[in-house]
């Protein structure tokens, strides 16, 4: 491959990498919900043009995480309480059957990786200083590691949508709740039972077990406003 090609993939490939280092951000909490995004200043900040910026943007837009308003340019959405709960209750219509289809399928060799991402995760929220986002990351890796043995790939992407739109929340959410040593154990507790059932086959039980836990998040929704946006939002 020649320079010129190599050059063409790279500037191709921007919009992805810019799109990447704006999800670190808003996992990071660097971002927050209401946000200005503004083109040249994120420009100048990751020193590239403003065409892979606005490509980046949209795609954004696209994940439901942003919104494009006339005269006043791009800014990350506002969740309401009301928003995330809608957005759990498509998740308990659609992670279940996912995970049931798993059952059915998935190889020796995919329970062997979710084996080792749950050694993983155990480690990272039992140390004593952690990253909040490491623990996100391992979770949504947990997740899709399972999902994905499902087969149903349009159904994944859906799922992965919704898990794009809860970002801010999950974030904070999660932040809260490895502060309690109880709420960590109770944290690998459940991960713990989707990897019984997905070894034993039992698909009931992991439909039965996505449903009940995505249900209770949807009805008991610890939503503190004030944690998602910065003081001059």
């Amino acid at each position: 491959m020649d320079d010129t090609n190599k050059e063409g993939i790279q500037r191709n490939r921007l919009p992805d990498l810019v799109l990447d280092q704006l999800m670190d951000w808003i996992m990071s909490g660097k971002l927050l919900m209401g946000d200005k995004l503004n083109t040249e200043e994120l420009a100048s900040q990751l020193g590239v043009s403003r065409m892979p910026i606005r490509e980046a943007l949209s795609n954004l837009e696209k994940k439901g995480l942003a919104e494009s308003i006339p005269y006043a340019g791009t800014k990350l959405v506002t969740l309401t309480k009301e928003d995330v709960r809608q957005i759990y209750i498509a998740r308990t219509a659609l992670e279940p059957v996912a995970a049931r289809y798993a059952c059915e399928r998935i190889s020796d060799d995919e329970i062997r990786e979710l084996r080792e991402i749950q050694e993983q995760y155990k480690k990272v929220v039992r140390q004593e200083k952690f990253d909040s986002v490491d623990v996100y990351r391992l979770n949504r890796l947990f997740h899709f590691s399972m999902y994905k043995a499902s087969g149903l790939h349009r159904v994944c992407s859906m799922i992965e949508s919704l898990w794009d739109n809860l970002s801010f929340f999950k974030l904070i959410y999660g932040q809260k709740l490895l502060d309690k040593e109880e709420s960590r154990e109770s944290m690998i507790n459940e991960h713990q039972t989707y990897l019984d059932a997905l070894e034993n086959r039992d698909s009931d039980l992991i439909y039965d077990l996505l449903g009940r836990n995505l249900k209770k998040r949807a009805d008991d929704i610890p939503y503190y406003s004030d944690a998602y946006f910065h003081e001059n939002s």
